[in-house]
């Protein structure tokens, strides 16, 4: 394909997309700390849906750092962090997102944030995980205890939709 056609396929998405395919001509991570690193220091501003989209498209490649990173209480963006686990889909993570969960001193949105992460990487973990939460004080934890005790499960971000930075 010619230069000038790859411009013009790039601006036909741009229409289509609302605007997102132009991330689709950003350089995309090579490794996990480059992907952190845009993370952390992102050269666009972004929607909050899109906040986690450099570690989605960074892959599995990532989650030994961010499992790293997520350790540390004060990590900016943690609840993202934490939520790109479970958008990842590396069930390694599992163990990590449940002492999240399960330790009472965690500001409760990254419990929910944890539940949440568990339920996209092992439905049945997190119903398991639900059902010994019910008696929860966090409203969060709550909702989402009903929700996945009622087969709701949370939606999860495509590959594709971090590529191309589609929002909703």
């Amino acid at each position: 394909m010619n230069r000038s056609r790859f411009i013009g396929v790039g601006i036909l998405f741009a229409f289509v997309l609302g605007g997102g395919a132009f991330y689709l001509l950003r350089p995309l991570a090579d490794t996990p700390e480059e992907a952190l690193h845009r993370f952390h220091f992102p050269s666009e501003v972004r929607a909050e849906d899109q906040i986690m989209d450099p570690l989605i498209v960074a892959g599995k490649k990532v989650v030994p750092l961010l499992l790293k990173e997520i350790q540390d209480k004060s990590m900016p963006q943690r609840r993202y962090g934490i939520a790109a686990l479970g958008h990842l889909g590396d069930l390694s993570a599992v163990p990590a997102l449940e002492g999240i969960l399960k330790d009472p001193l965690e500001i409760d949105y990254f419990r929910c944030d944890a539940l949440e992460a568990i339920a996209l990487l092992d439905s049945d973990a997190a119903r398991i995980l639900a059902k010994e939460q019910t008696s929860s004080s966090v409203d969060c934890i709550n909702q989402l205890v009903e929700a996945l005790i009622n087969g709701k499960l949370p939606t999860r971000r495509t590959y594709l939709q971090a590529l191309v930075g589609w929002h909703e």
